[in-house]
C-alpha cells in the first residue's frame, strides 16, 4: 500500500482550483464589460450619425450661377423652404476694405465690386495674358425657415478669371461660388483674410 498523501498537498490543490475560479469570474466580468461598451460606443455612433444628419438637413447653404458674361452671381438657398432676408460679403482686406450689404431684394456678387482690388493684386504679381484664380469671401446671411430667422457665417470661395485686351485693359469675369466652411467663428474679416494669405492668393495662369 502506497503512503498517503500529505495533508498540505490537498489544501493546496483546493487553494488552487479556487484561485481557477476566481480568475474565470474575473473574466467574466471583464467579458461583460467589454461587450457592455462596445454597444454603448455603437449606440453613439448611431446617434452620432443621427445627429450630423440631422444638421446637415437643417443646414443654409447658399448655391449661385454667372451670368454669360461673367458680371454677375445671382445667388440663392440651396433649400426652397429658406428665404434670404439680408447678407453681409466680406472680402480679403487687400481686395475690398469695406464689406457689402444687400438686402433680399436681389441676393448677388458683382464683379465691380472686386475688380480694382483683383487688378492692383495682379498688377503688383505682375501677371499677364489670361488666367484663373479663386478669391475668398465671408457671407453673413439672415434667412427665415420654418417662420424662424436665422444668421448663418459661412466662407466661400468666388471662382474667376482674366483676361488682358488690347486697348481694353484688363477684365475681371465670375465664373461661380463654392462653399468652403460653414459656422465661421470669431472676426469675419480675420478668417477671410488667413484663408486668403494661406491658400487664394496666387492666381491660376493659364496662358
Amino acid at each position: 500500500m502506497g503512503e498517503p498523501a500529505p495533508p498540505d498537498r490537498h489544501r493546496r490543490r483546493g487553494l488552487s482550483w479556487l484561485t481557477i475560479g476566481e480568475a474565470a469570474g474575473v473574466l467574466a466580468v471583464v467579458i461583460a464589460g467589454l461587450s457592455y461598451w462596445d454597444v454603448h460606443r455603437q449606440h453613439a455612433v448611431a446617434e452620432g450619425q443621427v445627429q450630423a444628419e440631422a444638421q446637415a438637413q437643417a443646414a443654409f447653404v447658399m448655391v449661385g450661377s454667372a451670368d454669360a458674361k461673367g458680371r454677375q452671381i445671382a445667388l440663392r438657398p440651396l433649400r426652397s423652404d429658406q428665404a434670404i432676408q439680408s447678407q453681409r460679403y466680406v472680402f480679403p482686406t487687400e481686395v475690398r476694405e469695406a464689406p457689402v450689404d444687400i438686402v433680399a431684394a436681389k441676393p448677388r456678387i458683382e464683379a465691380d465690386w472686386i475688380a480694382p482690388g483683383l487688378g492692383r493684386v495682379l498688377d503688383r504679381e505682375h501677371a499677364k495674358g489670361g488666367g484663373e484664380g479663386r478669391l475668398p469671401v465671408v457671407v453673413v446671411t439672415v434667412y427665415v425657415e420654418g417662420g424662424e430667422t436665422r444668421t448663418d457665417r459661412s466662407q466661400y470661395a468666388i471662382g474667376y478669371a482674366w483676361r488682358s485686351r488690347f486697348l481694353l485693359g484688363r477684365q475681371i469675369a465670375l465664373q461661380g461660388i463654392s462653399l468652403i466652411q460653414r459656422g465661421v467663428k470669431g472676426d469675419p474679416r480675420a478668417a477671410v483674410d488667413r484663408r486668403w494669405a494661406k491658400d487664394e492668393r496666387e492666381p491660376k495662369k493659364t496662358n
